[in-house]
C-alpha cells in the first residue's frame, strides 16, 4: 500500500531480504563490489610497496650500506603514495559510494538526494562495472545470497531502520578492530627500528636515514588507515545509536501517517551519514572480513531478528 504523501505504508508486500535479490539491484550489487575490488587493489599496490621498501629500510639499517639510495626511493614513494594513489583512492571511493547509494534508496523506497549525493553513476557504466565482476566468483557468490537479513512482517519504514542499523553496526565493529591491528603494527614497527640501530650501532640520524625514511610511507599509510577507521567507525556509532533509539522505541502495528512520515524522514538522514562514511577512503580489507564473517554475521542476525520479531507481531 502506498500513502499520497510520506511514502509508502503498510507492511510491505515484499520484504527487503526478498527484493534485494531482484535482477536490478543484483546488478547494483555487482558494479558496486566491481568498484569496491578496484579499491582495494590501490590500496594493496600502496600496502606492498611500502612494506618492501620499509622492510628493505630494516636490512640497510642492519648492515649499513645504501642509506642514501633507501631514503631517496622510500621519500619519493612516499610522495607517490600520498598524493596520487590516494587521489585516485578517493575517486574509486566516490564511484562506490554512489553505487550503494543507489542500491540503497532504491531497496528502501528513499528519495534520492542530488544535493548531498550528485547525480548516480550512468547506467551504462553500471552495467560496465557489474561486467567485470566474475559470475560465480566468491565475490558473486557474496552478492546473490544477500546482505539484509528478513523484515517480513514489519511496516516501513522500521524495516529500513532494522536494515540500516545491521549495515552500521557491523561496518563500525570490523573498523575499530582494523585501527586497533594498524595501531599496535605501527608501534611494533617502530619499535624493531629502534632496536636494529641499537644493534648496528647507528646513530641516530643514520637510523633515520636508513630505517624511518624508507619505512615513511608505510608510517603514513599506517595513520591514515588508523584515523579514517577510527573516524568512520565512530560516525558510525553515532548513527546506530540515533537507530537504536528509534527501534528501541517502536511498537508493533500501523504506524499514524505524520508517525511515518517523520520516521522516513529520520531514515532519509541517516542515509546521509552512511553515504558520508563511505566516501572515505578508509577500507576494511578482504582477509579481516573474511576472518570475523561468521561471528559477526550470527550475530548482527539474530539483533535483526530479534526487532523483527517485536515489531512483527
Amino acid at each position: 500500500m502506498t500513502a499520497c504523501n510520506g511514502g509508502p505504508a503498510g507492511i510491505p508486500a515484499r520484504a527487503i531480504h526478498e527484493r534485494q535479490l531482484d535482477e536490478d539491484m543484483l546488478l547494483l550489487q555487482r558494479a558496486a563490489s566491481a568498484s569496491h575490488r578496484r579499491g582495494q587493489i590501490i590500496e594493496a599496490v600502496r600496502n606492498t610497496a611500502a612494506i618492501t621498501l620499509a622492510a628493505g629500510g630494516l636490512v640497510v639499517t642492519l648492515v649499513g650500506h645504501g642509506r642514501a639510495v633507501s631514503g631517496i626511493l622510500g621519500f619519493a614513494w612516499f610522495v607517490i603514495s600520498a598524493f596520487m594513489l590516494k587521489n585516485w583512492a578517493s575517486s574509486t571511493a566516490r564511484e562506490g559510494a554512489l553505487l550503494q547509494e543507489k542500491f540503497d534508496t532504491t531497496l528502501f523506497d528513499l528519495p534520492w538526494r542530488s544535493a548531498v549525493a550528485g547525480d548516480p553513476i550512468a547506467d551504462h557504466d553500471v552495467f560496465r562495472l557489474a561486467r567485470t565482476l566474475e559470475q560465480g566468483g566468491v565475490r558473486d557468490q557474496r552478492v546473490t545470497s544477500g546482505w539484509y537479513d528478513s523484515t517480513e512482517g514489519v511496516h516501513h519504514p522500521y524495516d529500513v531502520l532494522i536494515a540500516q542499523e545491521q549495515n552500521l553496526a557491523w561496518d563500525a565493529r570490523l573498523r575499530r578492530t582494523y585501527s586497533t591491528w594498524i595501531l599496535a603494527a605501527a608501534i611494533t614497527w617502530a619499535s624493531i627500528g629502534v632496536l636494529a640501530g641499537i644493534i648496528a650501532s647507528a646513530t641516530i640520524v643514520e637510523t633515520l636515514l636508513s630505517f624511518f625514511l624508507p619505512s615513511l610511507a608505510a608510517f603514513q599509510l599506517a595513520h591514515e588507515i588508523w584515523s579514517g577507521q577510527r573516524r568512520v567507525a565512530t560516525e558510525r556509532e553515532r548513527l546506530t545509536k540515533l537507530v537504536q533509539c528509534e527501534l528501541g522505541q517502536a511498537q508493533p502495528g500501523p504506524i499514524r501517517n505524520d508517525e511515518r512520515r517523520r520516521l522516513r524522514e529520520t531514515a532519509r538522514n541517516i542515509q546521509d551519514g552512511i553515504f558520508h562514511t563511505r566516501l572515505d577512503v578508509a577500507r576494511v580489507p578482504e582477509w579481516l572480513y573474511r576472518r570475523h564473517r561468521n561471528t559477526d554475521e550470527r550475530d548482527f542476525a539474530d539483533t535483526a531478528e530479534g526487532h523483527r520479531r517485536r515489531l512483527a507481531r
